[in-house]
């Protein structure tokens, strides 16, 4: 089994169902027997042709007779070698065009003899390579909704949603620093070790790595390390995954645990908890005295939540599994804190989930942005005066972000944010809102997008 029959076969498996890229491709890599090298390769194949679809798609039906109808398989053909073609440069243009025709040729169909598609596939393909890089895109300056959206790969609904709120600059600059391929980022148990002795075991497994310069206890590896097909010992990274000295998270993330500042806390809940890395971060910075209640409406989820709280020893954690949005909270009377990570778009972290761009549309952005509001509308009245309230996602979108927070300021006038900077020291300037919120941008900051709203209950007079 080689990395393009399996990486063809997620990308069919995706282009019918909602299911994450992630899940698709575990479950692949669960069934088939690919490792080393082509496990990489076919992780990069499919990551790749998800990111670059609409790129994809429009360079090849500049090559194609718009009559000739195409089915998902051998769109999904073209969109591989199009993609090695175009976006990697490490594949000779010989060996992904030869290698993609071999996928047609296997797999002849009824109404297409295999010879023949696999003629219509090598010449379409021989087209991209040689002209591929000259095809022209609508002019930014006279359509820079289109330009961005076809030449990045964007939905059009989403970059124009965007551009109207933020600017071309700023919506161009975005998504192309979103196609990057993310560094993979670490939380350092701190209760266990120090992040120089993990960086000194890293280096000594050849992966060198960094102090994170926003998260206090978060490192990283450098993007070539995990983008490049054969530097990584596929056990080596198992086994960095599965330490209990560190937690895989990226940096932005890590911002949410320190503005609740827990070490002045006894008692914590987290309203939607699972899969437990800011739990496990309260967890780890409380060391682990206190308590932490952790609440997820999923039974799977609340499950794999108590995993993870084994597996880095968060001690301290008890977990409920209830719907917070309309749950009795009564039991959050006595917390110092309060944390809602709400359920969002995600955003925020395409650069490691390129599929949620084309799962997401604009009614269900509005509606998690009533689910947002419903677990603050639902969490305020019982938290105590002088009582903690973060709100977070891992969005850009102001819908789910600063107009969610005004929102229940209008309608919880008791309540005041502080200033995040106040409790995020590291945290550059640019990444404070006007009203005092954490908001972080990968072409800012190199983290992902993501969002905190520190909230105070006001002492009762």
């Amino acid at each position: 089994m080689n990395a393009r029959i399996v990486a063809l076969e997620c990308l069919l498996t995706l282009s019918h169902s909602s299911a994450s890229i992630a899940s698709v491709v575990d479950k692949a890599f669960g069934r088939y027997a690919i490792d080393g090298r082509e496990r990489r390769l076919a992780n990069g194949l499919i990551y790749g042709v998800i990111r670059w679809r609409k790129q994809l798609d429009w360079v090849l039906d500049q090559f194609i007779n718009p009559k000739f109808r195409l089915d998902a398989r051998h769109r999904n053909i073209l969109r591989l070698g199009a993609f090695q073609l175009l976006h990697l440069d490490g594949i000779p243009a010989h060996a992904a065009i030869f290698e993609t025709v071999q996928l047609a040729a296997s797999h002849p169909r009824k109404s297409l003899s295999g010879r023949k598609t696999a003629g219509f596939i090598n010449a379409v393909l021989r087209s991209v390579q040689r002209k591929g890089t000259t095809v022209t895109y609508p002019s930014l300056d006279a359509n820079p909704t289109e330009h961005i959206a076809l030449s990045l790969s964007y939905p059009t609904w989403l970059v124009k949603r965007w551009i109207q709120t933020r600017g071309v600059e700023w919506t161009l600059a975005f998504c192309r620093a979103s196609n990057q391929t993310a560094p993979l980022a670490f939380r350092v148990n701190t209760l266990l070790t120090r992040g120089e002795e993990v960086c000194q075991s890293l280096e000594m497994k050849g992966l060198p790595a960094s102090f994170s310069k926003i998260a206090p206890d978060g490192i990283t590896l450098e993007n070539r390390i995990i983008t490049t097909f054969d530097t990584v010992d596929e056990l080596t990274l198992k086994d960095i995954l599965n330490r209990n000295d560190l937690y895989v998270q990226d940096e932005s993330a890590m911002l949410v645990a320190h503005l609740l500042s827990p070490a002045d806390a006894g008692f914590i809940v987290d309203l939607c908890a699972a899969p437990g890395g800011k739990t496990t971060h309260l967890a780890h910075l409380m060391r682990n005295t206190g308590k932490i209640i952790a609440v997820d409406a999923s039974e799977k989820r609340t499950a794999l939540l108590q995993k993870n709280c084994r597996r880095v020893n968060a001690g301290n954690v008890e977990t409920r599994v209830m719907d917070a949005t309309k749950a009795d909270l009564e039991f959050i009377k006595t917390a110092d804190a309060v944390l809602i990570d709400a359920p969002c778009s995600g955003f925020g972290t395409l650069r490691r989930h390129p599929d949620i761009r084309w799962n997401k549309t604009p009614e269900q952005v509005r509606a998690l942005s009533e689910i947002q509001y419903n677990l603050l509308k639902n969490a305020a009245p019982y938290i105590k005066p002088g009582g903690i309230l973060v709100y977070s996602t891992c969005s850009i979108e102001l819908m789910e972000n600063e107009e969610v927070i005004q929102r229940f300021l209008e309608d919880f006038p008791m309540y005041t944010i502080e200033n995040a900077q106040s409790f995020l020291p590291d945290v550059p300037p640019s990444a404070i809102t006007s009203q005092g919120c954490v908001q972080t941008f990968p072409h800012e900051h190199g983290v992902d997008g993501a969002f905190a709203a520190r909230l105070r209950r006001v002492l009762k007079k």
